[in-house]
């Protein structure tokens, strides 16, 4: 059905999932159905209104869209109209939104391009790979191969495992950054072993953006019988993904960061054989066959907001996933493309083709990387990461605009970025 340019630059509408077409028209389009077919252009007015649909503070320009991304008003307003609907009967209605949660699976299965048996809801990336590492049957001795660049909740996992159940975790260590494939899968290769029975791989790695091979890693995972467990929570809705494509056995991933969904929104995905042998976080008893997905959602009351998602993803799909991710790289490239050609700044990211997307680090050269995000929070009033936080190997800023950062922030921020570089000392 049309909708007005009015609707989508307030989003008053209950949808707002508005896809701009050729000229500026807008139409919506439905959750379901076929996704969303390669679409035209968009002018950067349009990207420019759309950034208008999120509600963040504009006095801070926010580069940290990886730790938790920002959603839409539309989706703001379903969660708020969802927690008022459980509020007029608590206690019947927060029990009978499951059914209306099978739509929301379908979908997210449809973008996934996997079996909707194969998808769980749950909270979050850490819930979903936390169900995998832990609930994965193990016997003493048995090893998991991962790097030390991994997410730390996921290492943290591992760590308690290997103390709680002894099992061996070995952490590869790959060039930061890896300029080619080879290098990432050599790096794994030479770290599996007899006893290796699963491969924890990044797609990509949320420190620096370094994409691995995930297909190839699988591929070679498999021709030793090892399965497979991905960290997609820095790439789903980032750029179109398929677990068939990537033939992983397990993938966890968060829908608030790239999809741009409710907070506390996650996927975990079990290839459909694999179901019955992996053990839930919450024990599911009888309530759930050992065989349905639906065992690793059963965590007690838990709050409506998955309900919302249906417009994170009409929001997702109008825009276009392709779209998405041409529009994530090239805000990527309007910020570091003016200090990859200065000498001071040092970047951790490869920019080599498919090896890294809209998330980048670097090291401004002889300043320490926690007094540079302080003082650009604090003083210049612009928000990053600073990686040195979970790793010891090396330090600088993570850098993640999103759909709702404008071009002017991002060259608010390389402007404040160089003027920093002539003006700050380098440690000796």
């Amino acid at each position: 059905m049309p909708c007005d340019r009015r609707q989508f630059l307030t989003g008053v509408a209950g949808s707002a999932a508005l896809a701009i077409a050729g000229g500026g028209s807008v139409r919506a389009q439905p959750a379901t159905g076929p996704a969303t077919p390669t679409l035209p252009p968009m002018s950067e007015t349009d990207w420019d209104q759309l950034a208008g649909q999120f509600t963040l503070d504009r006095g801070v320009v926010n580069l940290n869209h990886a730790g938790v991304g920002s959603c839409c008003q539309a989706v703001l307003a379903a969660v708020d109209a969802h927690a008022r609907e459980i509020e007029r009967l608590p206690s019947h209605h927060i029990f009978q939104y499951g059914p209306k949660l099978e739509p929301i699976r379908r979908d997210l299965a449809q973008m996934l391009d996997c079996d909707p048996e194969e998808v769980a809801l749950v909270r979050n990336a850490t819930e979903a790979l936390d169900t995998i590492l832990l609930g994965l049957p193990l016997r003493p001795g048995d090893e998991i191969v991962t790097t030390t660049l991994d997410y730390w909740a996921m290492l943290d996992a591992l760590d308690q495992r290997e103390k709680r159940d002894g099992i061996v975790v070995r952490k590869v260590r790959v060039p930061v950054p890896a300029h080619t494939e080879e290098e990432i899968i050599a790096a794994f290769a030479a770290a599996l072993t007899d006893r290796t029975k699963l491969i924890l791989v990044s797609h990509p790695v949320n420190l620096t953006g370094q994409h691995f091979p995930v297909a190839s890693l699988c591929a070679l995972a498999h021709q030793r019988g090892i399965q497979v467990a991905v960290d997609a929570a820095q790439s789903f809705g980032q750029f179109p993904l398929s677990a068939r494509t990537l033939g992983c056995d397990y993938l966890g991933t968060s829908l608030h960061k790239w999809l741009m969904g409710p907070k506390g929104t996650g996927l975990l995905y079990v290839k459909r054989d694999l179901i019955p042998g992996l053990w839930p976080l919450f024990p599911s008893g009888k309530t759930r066959a050992p065989d349905d997905i639906r065992k690793f959602e059963l965590i007690g009351t838990a709050p409506p907001v998955h309900l919302a998602l249906a417009e994170a993803i009409r929001f997702h799909r109008a825009i276009g996933a392709d779209r998405i991710a041409a529009r994530l790289l090239h805000l990527r490239d309007l910020w570091s493309g003016p200090l990859r050609a200065h000498e001071r700044f040092h970047f951790h990211t490869s920019f080599a083709p498919g090896m890294s997307g809209v998330i980048a680090s670097f090291h401004l050269r002889g300043v320490n990387s926690g007094d540079l995000f302080q003082r650009l929070f604090r003083e210049e009033k612009i928000f990053t990461y600073n990686v040195a936080r979970r790793t010891s190997e090396f330090q600088g800023l993570r850098i993640s605009p999103g759909l709702a950062t404008t071009p002017s922030e991002l060259e608010r921020f390389s402007e404040t970025m160089l003027r920093l570089a002539r003006e700050l000392p380098s440690a000796a």
